[in-house]
């Protein structure tokens, strides 16, 4: 009979459906090409790779909301006229290493990336054409089969790196976490 609790009743049971994991993605990123990366590291969208530890902010599936209308006691409820936000806001996690030159090249990466819009110690601001990139996310299953792909597409930093707060707890990593703003998106099911 169908419905009862038991395994063979479940087509995820019998069919040895997978669920789907959380921390089983990549995230490629691609600086505007007026980032240097750093000396003998040709890929620096590869090196930032490496030192994701977690995004959060894809939210994709929009909506725009609802507005309602009374008479007397009763309320219609209507999808509302517009969206609230077309892009997204993003935010990723960052582990930082020293390379051999004893250069923290994540660091690097994202300073230069931020100063492209505004660098605080010569004051110079830039345009948005020079200072956009991509981030791109895959989403897949424990074989690597990629069966979500998200492309963020002109992405800049919208906040200041985190700062170092120095302490002597032992353990502490350094680690930034970088707010990002996205005006546009592909979201593929594959």
């Amino acid at each position: 009979m169908a419905g009862l609790p038991h395994y063979t009743s479940s087509k995820a049971s019998v069919n040895k459906f997978e669920p789907v994991f959380l921390n089983q993605f990549e995230v490629t990123i691609t600086p505007p090409t007026a980032v240097v990366p750093p000396q003998g590291n040709p890929g620096n969208g590869n090196i930032l790779l490496e030192q994701v530890k977690s995004i959060s902010g894809l939210q994709v599936d929009q909506n725009p909301g609802e507005i309602t209308q009374q008479f007397k006691f009763a309320k219609r409820y209507y999808a509302g006229p517009a969206p609230a936000n077309t892009g997204l806001d993003l935010s990723i996690n960052f582990e930082v290493n020293l390379d051999d030159n004893n250069s923290m090249y994540v660091f690097k990466i994202l300073r230069q990336w931020s100063d492209l819009i505004y660098n605080p110690l010569t004051g110079a601001m830039g345009i948005k054409s020079n200072y956009t990139g991509n981030i791109l996310v895959n989403v897949f299953n424990k074989s690597g089969d990629v069966y979500r792909r998200i492309n963020l597409r002109d992405c800049f930093p919208m906040a200041p790196i985190d700062e170092m707060a120095l302490n002597y707890v032992q353990g502490s990593i350094y680690s930034i976490t970088m707010q990002w703003a996205v005006d546009y998106f592909d979201d593929t099911f594959i």
